[in-house]
């Protein structure tokens, strides 16, 4: 098999993506992690094994996690002599189709696309081989049992022999028995077989005093391994604390742009205060004016008569003072106009933002609407529903059983046909019934059939006890079909189908709507949200008829805003002239009271009390004139809703402030700070750890020990062997055992020496031309020989081990697969365990052997493979 073709879509978290493999060589597929690299692998077992309709917990763990979609799975494969398209998507809209281009056109869909494939791989392709040429993510190393039968037939092949028969098996298996039994019998031990014994007694002893010599070493050696592999740890947690670092600043600074705010909103809102004050201060000056100015009449109709004489003299004054009074009036005039102005673009300018506000209220409580009647649909639709998809399987599984217990009963049941040359009336089953020449009926006998033909025979037929038994398995299948469908309320298996698909549709309505009717409502009712827009429709409807119809409504609201502005600048300017106007009336009062003085000398006390209620008189007045006793009411209530609104905004820009909690932030950003510094502590008291260990291992050195425990565990290991070997024979058997164990042995090592060659060609190139293996009856390697010095597999550190595994695949594959047949070899981010210099001999082993066979390898580590020659590199985007 080849593959040549993958694509996923919607495939966990990957959205699309095609990969294309050669039919022959090696392909490197990198990614980061998480980028859909081991679902390849996953999705090529699903799409050959699972049904679209399949509901297994590997079939539901595929499912997109970022979109509503039925996951795809599309693969190429040649296999043998065919060659197809096979595609496949679970969950949303189940589908599979089959296209065979060769070696004739086919297609085909649904169930019988999927039984086609397995016919084709049950033709084509040997499962295990295929399971034992896969390297498994995260799989414990190791090497494969490569006993396969594809394996076998081509090592049968070239050897040009054939495997020992199952019959020399059996008889090895019995001598080897008869053996252990011999001297299991005996009981007795020779002189040779005792010494042996002591000499491996004292070779264990060496062993473990040198093991013991070596473990101080070796837990330095650990704790250096332990500090590396921390050390990047630690370097991450150094980043991660640099990110939190910036990210907290940047919130601190948007939480002191608010907090700006806040004085800025906190010093408006004194400003409205200290307005408050003075208009109050101004209402209680008015009062205290009235009360004068009734005093000084009084006081001024008892002096008026001696005031005459001063007369001709404060005309002159009284004239000037008048002028000055007609430019205040002006003034006023001019004031109240620019008032008026300014009230009327404001409220233009609120006219438009309600405007805005109606509309964006409106669409929301629109949407609210419709998705309230949405919920009522779907909820409708789900209380009217019966059917899930656990009744669902349920009915399949009834309807399948009911399908082969209908076949089975159709096969074994017997068949009686009746005819008749001439007409006749007989009863059948004691019903009536004629039959006419040349007509035939036939009925299934699944228990009991009998014949009557009045006054001439009478014929039973009884079907025999399996029929019986398969005729009631029908009916009761049958009646549980039916009593599921019944439960469901549905007719057939298709209508179950199609009410569940309803069901899940409601639910993904129900769910939507609820979520538009939460966004949309927020802290409101439909009720209140419709006062809202139906109080602002009002408000918008009668602004027009008490605004004045001289002045054109703008057109926007920032045409409003703009004339809003430009009214409040005109106020402010006209204020500043009605200051001047006032320093002018000022000026003129001060020179009618000298000229006063000066021409009533004599009268000064009538003066006086004439000056005191005019002054009175024309305090009260130029209050009036600038602003009337109702006015300065309404002045007083506007300017308390004023600081009102002051108030209220300081009060929600503190709430967002205190939202964004600075206090906390600048904490949290200390405690980044901190734990950043304690990081860059960490990371470089692990480092000077490090190299104190790495200082002292070098200064107490191995002194050799390594080499001398090697050859003690080599001659411990080599004394072992032999005693267990004496201890196994027995002087029964021996004759008969040595001769057979030469036969046997030739007959394997021309079996398998052709696979053995193969592995140790590619062996050689990574561990050198002195390597060796030995392989068991599982075409397992079993020892490794390297430099004359043979070690079993387990004793091999972890990266040999899975470097052979990975070697002993590559040599299956390329015995199985020079004419296309076998399967490929699947690497998923194996040789995490090897070293630079094994990586590089690696590389080259497996672009040697994708000369004969396809390779593909998975890795997040683009540098790993990065020797492989003649690959094929497929980049998977993040």
């Amino acid at each position: 098999m080849r593959l040549l073709r993958v694509r996923l879509k919607n495939y966990r978290g990957v959205s699309d993506c095609t990969v294309k493999f050669p039919a022959n060589g090696v392909t490197v597929i990198e990614g980061d992690n998480e980028v859909g690299k081991t679902c390849i692998a996953e999705a090529l077992d699903l799409i050959l094994n699972e049904l679209d309709s399949s509901h297994k917990q590997k079939v539901r763990a595929i499912r997109p996690v970022h979109r509503d979609a039925g996951p795809e799975v599309e693969v190429e494969i040649s296999a043998g002599g065919y060659r197809f398209a096979y595609f496949k998507r679970w969950h949303r809209q189940p589908e599979t189709t089959l296209e065979v281009t060769a070696p004739r056109r086919e297609q085909l869909t649904g169930r019988e696309a999927h039984e086609r494939v397995e016919a084709i791989m049950e033709e084509t392709l040997d499962r295990d081989l295929w399971n034992a040429l896969t390297v498994e993510q995260g799989a414990e190393p190791g090497v494969p049992k490569l006993g396969v039968p594809s394996l076998g037939r081509a090592l049968d092949l070239a050897a040009s022999g054939d495997r020992p028969e199952g019959a020399d098996d059996a008889l090895w298996e019995r001598i080897c028995a008869e053996r252990h039994r011999y001297w299991t019998g005996t009981g007795r031990e020779s002189q040779e077989r005792k010494a042996l014994a002591e000499k491996v007694g004292h070779a264990q002893s060496e062993v473990e005093n040198l093991q013991a010599q070596l473990l101080d070493i070796d837990k330095d050696a650990e704790e250096v391994a332990r500090l590396a592999r921390d050390e990047h740890g630690l370097a991450a947690s150094r980043d991660q604390f640099s990110r939190d670092e910036e990210h907290l600043s940047s919130q601190l600074a948007s939480a002191e742009t608010i907090r700006a705010e806040v004085g800025r909103l906190e010093a408006a809102r004194q400003v409205a205060d200290a307005e408050l004050g003075r208009v109050a201060e101004a209402r209680r000056r008015r009062q205290e004016l009235a009360g004068a100015l009734d005093a000084r009449r009084e006081e001024a109709d008892d002096l008026r008569k001696k005031a005459e004489q001063a007369e001709p003299s404060l005309d002159l004054a009284n004239s000037r003072c008048e002028e000055a009074g007609i430019a205040m009036s002006a003034a006023r005039d001019s004031l109240r106009a620019a008032e008026e102005e300014l009230r009327a673009a404001e409220g233009d300018r609120d006219h438009h933002q309600k405007l805005i506000d109606k509309e964006l209220l409106s669409e929301r409580l629109e949407r609210v609407l419709t998705a309230q009647e949405d919920l009522r649909t779907a909820e409708s639709v789900l209380a009217a529903s019966r059917v899930d998809n656990e009744l669902v399987g349920q009915i399949e599984q009834a309807s399948i059983k009911m399908t082969r217990a209908e076949a089975a009963l159709s096969a074994s049941a017997a068949s009686v046909e009746l005819s008749a040359s001439v007409p006749v009336s007989v009863l059948v089953n004691g019903e009536e019934t004629e039959l006419s020449p040349g007509a035939a009926q036939h009925a299934d006998v699944t228990d009991g059939w009998e014949l009557v033909v009045p006054d001439a025979v009478r014929v039973k037929v009884r079907a025999g006890a399996g029929s019986r038994n398969l005729a009631a398995e029908f009916e009761a299948a049958k009646d549980d079909h039916g009593r599921l469908c019944a439960q469901g309320g549905v007719g057939d298996l298709a209508e179950a189908r199609r009410k569940a698909d309803e069901r899940l549709d409601a639910e993904r309505q129900r769910d939507d709507a609820a979520q538009t009717i939460d966004r949309d409502l927020r802290d409101l009712t439909p009720d209140v949200l419709a006062q809202k827009v139906d109080g602002l429709a009002r408000g918008i409807a009668a602004y027009p008829a008490g605004r004045p119809e001289s002045r054109p409504l703008p057109d926007s609201l920032e045409d409003a805003r703009r004339m809003a502005l430009e009214a409040r600048s005109a106020f402010e300017a006209q204020q500043a002239e009605i200051g001047r106007c006032e320093e002018n009336e000022k000026e003129a009062d001060k020179a009618r009271q000298r000229s006063a003085i000066d021409a009533a000398a004599l009268a000064g006390q009538l003066d006086r009390a004439r000056d005191a209620r005019q002054q009175a008189e024309q305090r009260l007045e130029e209050a009036r004139k600038d602003q009337s006793d109702a006015a300065l009411d309404e002045a007083l209530a506007a300017q308390q809703g004023r600081a009102g609104a002051a108030a209220a905004a300081l009060l929600t820009k503190k709430e967002e402030l205190t939202a964004q909690d600075p206090d906390s932030l600048e904490a949290r950003l200390d405690n980044a700070r901190d734990a950043k510094v304690r990081a860059e502590t960490d990371l470089r008291q692990n480092q000077d750890r490090r190299q104190e260990l790495r200082g002292r291992l070098e200064a107490r050195g191995e002194a050799g020990l390594h080499s001398r425990l090697d050859d003690a565990i080599t001659e411990y290991q080599r004394l072992e062997r032999e005693h267990q070997r004496i201890e196994s024979r027995a002087l029964a058997a021996l004759m008969l055992h040595q001769t057979f164990e030469v036969r046997r042995q030739q007959a394997r090592q021309r079996y398998i020496a052709p696979f053995k060659e193969q592995i140790e060609q590619l062996g050689r190139i990574v561990f050198g031309p002195t390597f060796e293996v030995e392989l068991d009856g599982d075409l397992r390697v079993v020892q490794r020989t390297l430099e004359g010095i043979t070690l079993d597999l387990e004793q091999l550190s972890v990266g040999a081990r899975e470097q052979i595994g990975v070697i002993s695949r590559l040599a299956c594959a390329a015995i199985v697969s020079p004419d296309g047949r076998g399967a490929p070899v699947v690497i998923d981010d194996a040789l995490g365990w090897s070293d630079p210099t094994r990586l590089q001999a690696m590389g080259a082993a497996i672009a040697f052997a994708g000369r004969q066979c396809q390779v593909i390898v998975l890795t997040c580590t683009p540098g790993r493979y990065a020797h492989v020659g003649n690959a094929e590199v497929v980049r998977l985007p993040t």
